[in-house]
Parts: C-alpha cells; structure tokens; sequence
C-alpha cells in the first residue's frame, strides 16, 4: 500500500534540468510496444515532394488521403467518444481536405509519456514519430526542450484564438519563457466532491449533519469525525468507526489548497525553472486537514481509486475529477451476503475557510510535432476542426469533459448533448470553474517530480502511522494515546524538515 518516496525532494533539488532531460531522453523507452506502433503509423514525406495534387477551400488535396496519426492515453468512454470523431472527420471534412486520421493508444498516461520521451531529432528525421499527441504539461516541457512541439500561434488567427476560455488557452503557452501555444486546449475538466447519497442520508437523518457543512475542508473534517463516532456507535466494539472521505489526487490538495491559503507551493521563473516554497503556517493547515484526519480513521485511501472505496463501503464520500462521474459505483458490496443500491450527489469540492476559491482546471490537450510542414498544417487542420462550436461540444461533453470555447463553455451546450437536468456533474463542474479562480500547475520543466512528492510524502506517512496506530492499538494501546504518539508538533516539525 505504500509507496517509498524517501529522497524525493532531493531528486528534486539537486538535479539540473538540462541533465534530467538528457537523462529521460536516454532512456530505452521505445520498445515493443512503440515499435509495433510505428510500424503502423506515419511515413515522412520529402519536403521536396509535393503531397498534394489540387487545392480545394485554401488547403491542398491529394487524390490518396494524407494519413495523419494521433497518439492518446483515452479509454472507456473517453476513447468511444474520440474514435466516434475521427470517424465523423475522416468521412466529412478529412475527406474534403484528403487527410484521414488514426488513433493509437500505447496504454496509460504513463505508458504514453515513455513512449514521448523517445522522440528526439533523430527520430523526427526519419518518421517515427506521431503527428499530434495527447499532452500533460510536465511531459509537454521535456518535448518542447527537444523543440518538438509546433508553436501553433501563427497557425490560428487572432479571431480563431478569441474562441477559446482563456485560461484554458494560458494553460497551453508553457510559460513565458516560450510564448506560444504548444499545447491545444481541447476539453477541459476540474474537481468535484462525490457523495454516497443513500448512506449520508441515513447518517444525517440520525445525528442532523447538513449537506452545506461540506462546503469548506473544515467543515469536511467535522463531519468526518461525526461520521467515525456515528459509525463506531453501531457497533459493540470500540474504537471502530470508518472513514468519511478520501482524495483521488492528494497533489492537488496540495496546490489548491496552498493556493487558497495565499501561497504557490510550486511556480515558474523567466527561464522555465521551479521555484518552491513550503510557509510553515501553510503546511501546517495542509496537515491539519490530510494527515490528522488520516492518522485519526477519518479519512483514507484503499483501493487505486476512491470510486473503488465508496464500493466496499470505507468511504461514504470523495474528491475526484469530474471526469471521472461515470466510475461512481452503483452499489456498496461488503461482502458476498451483504450488499445495497445507491445512488449518488455531487457537490463543489470543499475550499478552505476564509481563503480564496480556487477551482482546479485540468483535462486534455493536443500538441503537434514538427516534421514535414504538410504533415503539420494537415494535423492544425484536424484540430481546429475538433475545437469549432459543434464538434468540440459534441466529444467534449460526451467524453464527461467541458467544451473549451466560450460560446460552448454554458449549461445550454451540455442540455443539447446530454438533455436537460440530465448531467449534474458536468453541470456543477460548468457553475465550478465559471464561479471560481481556476489554478492550473506552472509549466516547469521537472513538474512531473514535483507532483510526486506532493502526492505521496504527506500521503505514505499519513497512511503508514494510521498502520501503527492500529497495530498498537490491536496490542492494547488506547486509541487516545496510541494517536498522540504522532499527533503532535513534534512529528510536524520532522515531516516539515524533509520536505524543506
């Protein structure tokens, strides 16, 4: 369960990132999986050979389609909903144009990153490389210190680029440092608080909790700990209460959470490199709010996702992606005898008393890799296809993300997809980020190790102590004291100097 993320932040501090980047790039990456890939995929056409052989609407046409491809980390419905589009592109406008596109999905988010950092000059000579990808800021800075990626600026005109949320369109610049838009925002998501609806409204018929307590973290907490002496009053046995809640993404607690108490645990200076500053009093709050409450029973983290903990009844309540709405279960399994419906609410995430509301915006976007200048324009004339007002709606929204235009980004949109009333998330998510400050993580060269450590250091300590504190208490510890043994200044003070 857990992980060892010992010397984490030292990874983080001593390495250069020019030296990680060549170090990444080294990497025997590309193995079975990418080379069965590309023997699939694309083939460079010579600049000096003309692809097309008519113009038709201002872009050339060939009389074989132009077959550009795309890699993604898609799957369920999201993969559904985009291979759906490019079946509508390749029989609609990609047959106009001549240019037909495929999707290749090499495996998980990860599996593709690998994949990526397998693309470097050389390979881009000779092809094997895809024409768009699926992008996430920390791998999109390793290809752009390649110079990789298209700067799509000059491909979009400055009417084409007032269409889109301009956050969304900031998100894709990858800092100041580098300008343009590298990365395409193409739907876009934030996070909501999941609850089991049939199970709170038994616990808050019984000891008269409000759903408007969650609305801050601290108000969270409260109920968790009423939800655990709620829990371990139905029982005889003492001291066995459950858990109320956990987090599907404990680094975005992190960030958002610090960003609403008036601080950027992580940003970017002008050369693209990170800066990091951990306050005490910030760090504190976090603890206070994560790892007391773990350490405690409130919360806690199970299963490889916090759907799966609602499942086996751990957890009555979660934060998670609005994405991810549909993996909500739609029953608590205990055991093989004992089991039951349920059916589900979805709220705002909880924000922290007095602080800033900040929405967190996250989702998928596409970035086009250099290489043969019709190969390029083929793969710009895709994506602005996928992000005009009908097609970005239709994918975006039936993929459970939001559209990334403003005439899109509305409630009207989401009732013409999915029907009126007929998705609350989406909508919740839509009233979240149009209400709230929306954050997104800086564009650093070295993030992906950054959110590591925030992920897992509070995280795997938390978790490993709530294990010792059980075991303790299974040796005949009072819970009380077994808890004050980590549940004091003195264990803050060490967590806070590893990380510092």
């Amino acid at each position: 369960m857990y992980k060892n993320t010992h010397g984490l932040w030292e990874n983080v501090r001593v390495k250069e990132m020019k030296k990680s980047i060549i170090q990444i790039l080294e990497l025997p990456v590309l193995l079975t999986m990418a080379l069965g890939l590309l023997a699939c995929g694309t083939k460079v056409v010579s600049s000096a050979e003309s692809p097309f052989s008519k113009e038709r609407g201002g872009f050339s046409v060939k009389e074989e389609p132009l077959e550009i491809t795309v890699w993604t980390y898609f799957s369920g419905i999201q993969q559904e909903a985009f291979q759906r589009t490019i079946n509508r592109f390749n029989e609609g406008r990609g047959k106009d144009i001549g240019v037909e596109v495929k999707a290749y999905n090499p495996g998980s988010t990860l599996d593709l990153q690998n994949n990526l950092y397998g693309i470097n000059q050389k390979k881009l000579a000779q092809g094997d490389y895809p024409d768009i990808v699926s992008l996430h800021t920390d791998t999109a800075m390793i290809l752009e210190e390649e110079g990789v990626l298209t700067d799509l600026d000059s491909y979009f005109s400055k009417e084409d680029w007032s269409a889109f949320v301009p956050s969304f369109l900031e998100e894709g610049r990858l800092g100041r440092k580098y300008g343009g838009v590298k990365i395409l925002p193409v739907a876009k998501s934030t996070e909501l608080l999941y609850i089991n609806k049939t199970d709170w409204d038994s616990f808050a018929e019984a000891t008269g909790t409000s759903l408007s307590e969650l609305s801050t973290k601290e108000g969270l907490l409260n109920v968790a700990e009423k939800y655990y002496q709620y829990t371990d009053s139905l029982t005889e046995t003492p001291d066995d209460g459950k858990a109320f809640y956990g987090i599907d993404d404990y680094a975005n607690y992190m960030l958002v959470g610090a960003r609403e108490l008036g601080v950027n645990l992580i940003s970017v200076d002008e050369e693209g490199n990170a800066k990091v500053q951990f306050p005490k009093e910030v760090m504190k709050t976090l603890w206070d709010n994560l790892y007391v409450p773990i350490i405690k029973g409130y919360f806690t983290s199970e299963g490889r996702f916090r759907s799966d903990d609602v499942k086996t009844g751990d957890i009555l309540a979660y934060t998670a992606s609005s994405a991810s709405s549909v993996y909500f279960p739609k029953e608590v399994i205990i055991s093989d005898r004992e089991q039951h419906a349920i059916t589900d609410i979805v709220l705002p995430a909880p924000h922290f008393e007095g602080g800033e509301e900040i929405a967190m915006q996250q989702g998928i976007g596409m970035g086009v890799v250099q290489g043969n200048k019709k190969r390029v324009e083929a793969s710009v004339q895709f994506l602005k296809w996928l992000t005009s007002y009908e097609e970005n709606a239709q994918f975006a929204i039936s993929a459970e993300y939001l559209p990334v235009r403003v005439d899109s980004f509305t409630v009207e949109a989401i009732d013409k997809e999915k029907g009126s009333g007929m998705d609350p998330s989406l909508e919740k998510a839509l009233s979240t980020m149009s209400s709230n400050t929306l954050y997104f993580t800086p564009s650093i060269i070295n993030l992906a190790e950054i959110r590591k450590a925030l992920e897992y250091e509070l995280q795997d300590k938390a978790l490993s102590d709530r294990y010792k504190i059980e075991t303790a208490m299974a040796s005949g510890v009072s819970r009380e004291d077994a808890i004050a043994e980590y549940d004091n200044d003195e264990n803050f003070e060490q967590y806070y100097e590893t990380i510092l």
